[in-house]
């Protein structure tokens, strides 16, 4: 490989083509922090809306350092994987008390922050400040994959092939035109070869799904759940998940099946037993997935017998829009209403 050559071609291909995503017009590392963690895991087409209402909300790092931990659920509610919310605010509360404000410029410091591991640490450093830090992320290794015809590098070997490539004068674009590529270039099935900048050192360009042959994903776990809705004077009734289980913190349906070990199999007449009574037959059913657990939940109406629960509470339309409202109850709502009209 000519590397001075591959690494030319690939600023060159990307300062034409790239993306115009809202956290590339910055070079402020909390934005561009922010935009790491919520593209974890999730499409970029997803993260975007969010991105907008939630830099909106909390401009800043000190903004978020002294914002609510429900109120910084409530702006992530629905994008899933809220750990990443709370160590986002735990991680704004450190660098606020330790560091002013600002976000480190090295990577072993940033790697202290909670939330933060090398790939964060490399990726905000390097766009941010110009840090010399090459990033590996999925799309990222399995360029590099294809690039050597090494099939599954080790973390380390993948580490030590991406710093070899890196730019010296330009990590930060160098590194995400890497990214860049992988996501709308070398994808994981039918990569667009003919478009690529850099095929000329592409050693793995002949057979490429060959060498980026991923691990076996973890089939879906189909789960049943149940799910009450009960009403009173136009406001519905929520509980909070405990804290230590899926979904903790959140606001939810009353519900039972989700997949803990004392729920499963649980019917919604078993856990509110004597609390709701529950009407025969179904309102409306949805599909959610959260984590690898495929969840088909049914809806009934439910009438309140007792005193409301001490894990529960009355809300009116307008408190849905400020409270950490679990993705599943959101759905199930929208969808209640529209079987409701």
């Amino acid at each position: 490989m000519e590397v001075v050559r591959f690494r030319r071609s690939l600023l060159r291909w990307f300062s034409r083509a790239k993306r115009q995503l809202p956290w590339r017009q910055t070079k402020d590392p909390y934005a561009i922090w922010v935009s790491e963690v919520m593209l974890q895991q999730t499409t970029v087409a997803s993260v975007i809306p969010y991105y907008a209402r939630f830099m909106a909300r909390f401009p800043t790092v000190h903004a978020l350092a002294a914002a609510e931990e429900d109120a910084v659920l409530s702006a992530w509610s629905g994008l899933g994987y809220y750990s990443r919310a709370r160590n986002l605010r735990l991680g704004a509360q450190f660098v606020t008390r330790n560091h002013g404000g600002r976000f480190p410029t090295d990577i072993e410091t940033a790697m202290g922050i909670s939330g933060v591991g090398r790939y964060i640490a490399s990726a905000v450093t390097s766009i941010a400040y110009g840090t010399r830090a090459a990033v590996v992320d999925g799309n990222v290794q399995r360029v590099l994959s294809r690039l050597h015809a090494i099939r599954r590098p080790a973390p380390a070997r993948a580490q030590e092939l991406a710093t070899g490539l890196l730019s010296a004068r330009a990590p930060g674009p160098f590194n995400e035109a890497m990214m860049e590529l992988g996501a709308t270039i070398c994808l994981p099935t039918k990569p667009r070869c003919r478009s690529c900048p850099v095929s000329v050192d592409c050693k793995g360009r002949s057979r490429p799904e060959h060498w980026s042959a991923g691990k076996p994903r973890r089939p879906g776990l189909p789960t049943q759940v149940e799910m009450a809705l009960v009403k009173r004077r136009g406001r519905i009734l929520l509980v909070r998940n405990q804290q230590g289980g899926l979904l903790q913190g959140l606001y939810e349906l009353p519900h039972a099946g989700l997949p803990r070990p004392e729920e499963r199999g649980q019917t919604l007449r078993q856990r509110y037993r004597g609390i709701l009574q529950i009407e025969a037959g179904a309102l409306t059913s949805i599909r959610h997935v959260v984590t690898h657990h495929r969840i088909e939940a049914t809806i009934f109406r439910a009438v309140l017998l007792k005193r409301i629960p001490a894990d529960a509470s009355f809300h009116s339309r307008e408190d849905l829009l400020h409270l950490p409202l679990g993705g599943m109850t959101r759905k199930a709502i929208r969808a209640a209403d529209i079987v409701s009209r």
